[in-house]
Parts: structure tokens; C-alpha cells; sequence
């Protein structure tokens, strides 16, 4: 599934690059039970046709500060119990959002 994302992502970035679209600021903000422990990846691509992917461990709430054309994240809870919440924000406002309440389960955002 990481690899079709990824594959998507950048044939979106090569698609605006071509139609001169430039970058952007996006904030992935991860929230829900306070201290919920997740882990995943966040992708980025740029006009310029670049892609990039990090992956993070962390604890809720977190932030993620990108620029790009494009942002995907997948993030999954590390406990049974909890909510995890994972919003894609450009200019302040809610580009995409998803959440889960399931054990250990998985939230998937992108901004197209």
C-alpha cells in the first residue's frame, strides 16, 4: 500500500510540476489521548518532481512542519486503547483529516 501511495505522490508532483504549481506550506498535527504512543511515515512531494519520506515514532500531541506540492502521512496506534488523529493542515485550515479508535489501528491522510 506504502509503495502505490508513494508511486501516486509522485506522479502528482511530476503532473503539477509540469503545470508550474510551486510549493506550499503543509502541518501534519497528530492528536487524540494525550501520551498515545504511534509510529509511521509521512511522504512529501515537491514541484520540482523530488520525493521525500521520513519516518517517526512519536507520542500525541506531536506536529510536522513540510513544503511540497503534495503530503501523504499513515500513522498507527501502539496500543489497544486510545484515539489517533491525524490532520494535514495548509494555511491554519484542515486540508484532510482521519481517526481511529481500534486497537493498534491505522490512520491514512493525503492532501489529494
Amino acid at each position: 500500500m506504502k509503495r502505490i501511495l508513494l508511486i501516486s505522490v509522485i506522479l502528482a508532483a511530476m503532473i503539477l510540476s509540469a503545470c508550474g504549481v510551486s510549493d506550499s506550506e503543509f502541518q501534519i498535527k497528530v492528536s487524540g489521548t494525550t501520551g498515545l504512543a504511534f509510529s509511521g511515515n509521512y511522504m512529501v512531494a515537491t514541484s520540482g518532481g523530488q520525493s521525500t519520506s521520513k519516518s517517526v515514532d512519536g507520542v500525541v500531541p506531536a506536529a510536522y512542519s513540510v513544503k511540497g506540492d503534495i503530503v501523504s502521512a499513515v500513522f498507527q496506534k501502539q496500543t489497544e486503547s486510545g484515539t489517533l488523529k491525524v490532520e494535514i493542515l495548509k494555511g491554519g485550515k484542515v486540508v484532510n483529516s482521519s481517526d481511529t479508535t481500534a486497537a493498534y489501528g491505522v490512520v491514512s491522510v493525503v492532501t489529494q
